[in-house]
C-alpha cells in the first residue's frame, strides 16, 4: 500500500480507494485518502503493508538528541535498517524518548527519494527498538518515562539497556555451566580488595563497568616486587600497591571499576585473538550471526581495532568444537538475559579461548556496533528486520 508523508502539512495520507479509511501505526490512527494528483510536490512515498486495516509495521528506533537538536546515534545503522525495511514494505521512524506523546512521536524517516533523513510526525510505532547510544541518557526521566508508558500500552520494547560488567558477572556467577567461562572478577572498592585480588591472581585487568570498545582498560602485573601498570598509551612501574592506589584510586571508584583475573589467551603467529559473536533471537531462540576475529599486533592488552587490533576471518580457526560452543553459549546466555534483565533481541560476545584450550566470555555487549565485516553485518540487518516483522506480526 502506498502510504504519503507531507512535510509543510505534517500530514499522512493513502493511496487507496477514497472513502476507505486505515489506521497507521499501533495506535491505528486514521489516515485519509488522497490521489497522487492531489498532492503537493514534496509528499514523500512509502510502501508499507496492509494487516487487517492496519498500515505498518512502523517502527522505532529509539536514540538520544544532542545539544544542537540533531538526533545522536549510529546514523549509517539506522539508513541500512531503513533500506532493509522499505525492501519489505515497512518503515522505521528515529526519535529520541522526550517526543513521545499521548498519541504519537517526533522524529526524523529516511526519504528514498532525496536520500535523506527528514522531519516527521508519526503515530506511536508498532515496536521500540532501544539504540539510545549513552548510559547517562538511559538514567534520565525522559528514558524512564517513555519505557515505562510503551510498556503500560503493550508496545513490544525491546534492548533494556546497556549492561553493566559486574551485574553480568554477578549473573553468571549464579549459573552452572556460564559461571566457569567468565574469568574471577570483583567490584574495586578499596586498595586493601584491591591488593588481596592483585596477590591472588599475579596478573589482573582493570575495567569501567559501564564502558565499551576497550576504553579505560588497564592491566597490573606484580613484577620483581612492585606492580607494572600498563595502559594502551604508556607503562609505569609504582613500588607499591599503596602508591598505585595514591595515583588512580579517584578514576577507579568514580568509574566503578572491576578487576579481572588475566587470561593467558591463545595466540596465532605468537599475537593473541578472540572472537566477536553477534546474536540474535530467532524463531527457535537466540543464534549465531556471524564471528569475527580480533588479533593484537603492536601491543596485547586489548584486540580492539581502535587500539591498533586487526580483522582476521573466522574461517582461519573455525572448527565443529567453536562453532558447537557458541551455538550453545548464545542460546543460554540469550536465555539468562530475558530471565533476569528484560528481552534484548540481539547482542554480541567478547569471548577467547586460553592456551589449554578453555573458552572465556569476557564481556556480553547489548548495544553492539556495526560489524566490520561486511557479510556478517548484511545478516545482522537482515535478521534485525526479521524480527521486527515477527513481533509485530506484519
Amino acid at each position: 500500500m502506498i502510504l504519503r508523508y507531507n512535510a509543510e502539512s505534517k500530514a499522512w495520507t493513502h493511496e487507496a480507494k477514497a472513502g476507505e479509511t486505515f489506521g497507521f501505526g499501533f495506535n491505528k490512527v486514521n489516515i485519509p485518502a488522497a490521489s497522487s494528483e492531489t498532492l503537493p510536490e514534496n509528499s514523500q512515498q512509502f510502501l508499507l503493508k496492509n494487516k487487517q486495516r492496519n498500515i505498518g509495521p512502523l517502527i522505532g528506533i529509539m536514540t538520544s538528541m544532542s545539544k544542537n537538536m540533531n538526533l545522536s546515534g549510529n546514523g549509517s545503522l539506522f539508513q541500512a535498517i531503513q533500506a532493509e525495511m522499505q525492501k519489505r514494505n515497512g518503515l522505521i521512524v528515529v526519535f529520541p524518548p522526550e517526543t513521545i506523546i499521548k498519541d504519537g512521536l517526533t522524529g526524523v524517516i529516511f526519504s528514498p527519494a532525496v536520500q535523506k533523513w527528514i522531519p516527521a510526525k508519526t503515530p506511536l510505532p508498532h515496536l521500540v527498538y532501544n539504540r539510545v547510544p549513552f548510559r547517562k541518557a538511559e538514567q534520565q526521566p525522559a528514558f524512564k518515562d517513555a519505557v515505562n508508558y510503551l510498556s503500560a500500552l503493550g508496545i513490544p520494547f525491546f534492548n533494556p539497556g546497556f549492561i553493566n560488567k559486574n551485574k553480568l558477572y554477578s549473573l553468571f556467577s549464579r549459573h552452572p555451566q556460564l559461571r566457569k567461562l567468565m574469568p574471577e572478577s570483583i567490584e574495586v572498592k578499596s586498595m586493601i580488595k584491591l591488593a588481596a585480588f592483585l596477590d591472588k591472581h599475579e596478573r589482573i585487568y582493570l575495567k569501567p563497568a559501564s564502558s565499551s570498545k576497550g576504553i579505560g582498560i588497564f592491566r597490573l602485573r606484580q613484577k620483581e616486587g612492585m606492580i607494572e601498570f600498563e595502559s594502551h598509551s604508556h607503562r609505569h612501574l609504582y613500588p607499591g600497591i599503596k602508591e598505585f592506589w595514591k595515583v588512580k584510586s579517584r578514576q577507579l571508584l568514580k568509574y566503578e571499576y572491576i578487576a579481572q583475573k588475566e587470561v593467558l589467551a591463545s595466540a596465532i603467529d605468537g599475537k593473541r585473538f578472540d572472537f566477536r559473536v553477534h546474536a540474535h533471537d530467532g524463531p527457535g531462540g537466540y543464534e549465531v550471526t556471524g564471528i569475527g576475529i580480533r588479533q593484537s599486533q603492536k601491543q596485547d592488552l586489548t584486540t580492539h581495532l581502535p587500539n591498533g587490533g586487526i580483522l582476521l576471518p573466522y574461517i582461519k580457526v573455525k572448527n565443529d568444537r567453536h562453532d558447537q560452543f557458541f551455538d550453545w553459549a548464545v542460546k543460554e546466555i540469550g536465555q539468562l538475559l530475558t530471565e533476569e534483565l528484560g528481552y534484548f533481541g540481539e547482542f554480541s560476545l567478547d569471548a577467547g579461548i586460553t592456551e589449554k584450550g578453555n573458552y572465556v566470555i569476557y564481556e556480553v555487549n547489548s548495544k553492539p556496533m556495526s560489524f566490520d565485516e561486511p557479510l556478517i553485518e548484511e545478516k545482522r540487518i537482515s535478521a534485525l528486520v526479521d524480527l521486527f516483522f515477527r513481533k509485530t506480526g506484519f
